[in-house]
């Protein structure tokens, strides 16, 4: 069973987990390429994502809904983590732009490999939604961490 580290602000949460994920990725590139320390990484990540989307799904009132997945928004930018605009809902989809990625400049800041950057938040969306609901899809078509000036992100939900 997970810790409960409901009390742990995400930004914390994500320094202290990228923290440990460069030090097992320098680790494993003693026996390992690139790749393959990247693939333990994603494994890894996405398995903690999809649990993250289950328990958000969880505390659905009515059980999971596009609705109620908007509302994770608030929780992805407190703290000043991101920075969203154009923010545009409809029964079935929820568009929006990060403008400004506080773990892009987090990593920056450790000196993290920026091969790590992507695979320590980006790839999270995705593997969130997915646990969240089957009927939630991502469409990610550019991404601050890939050099585009925002992250354009579009949920649809498909029932």
């Amino acid at each position: 069973m997970a810790a409960d580290l409901t009390n742990v602000k995400l930004n914390a949460r994500r320094a202290i987990e990228a923290e440990l994920a460069n030090r097992i990725f320098t680790a494993a590139l003693s026996t390992l390429s690139e790749a393959g320390a990247l693939m333990i990484l994603n494994t890894a990540i996405d398995a903690a994502a999809r649990e993250a989307g289950q328990a958000f799904a969880a505390k659905a009132p009515n059980g999971p809904s596009l609705a109620h997945f908007a509302q994770v928004l608030d929780l992805w930018q407190a703290g000043g983590a991101l920075s969203i605009a154009d923010i545009r809902q409809g029964d079935d989809s929820l568009d929006f732009t990060v403008t400004r990625c506080g773990y892009m400049e987090m990593y920056h800041e450790m000196g993290l490999p920026t091969v790590l950057h992507a695979t320590l938040s980006c790839r999270r969306d995705a593997a969130f939604a997915a646990g969240y609901s089957p009927h939630l899809r991502l469409e990610r078509p550019q991404t601050i961490s890939e050099g585009a000036p925002g992250c354009l992100f579009r949920f649809r939900w498909e029932s």
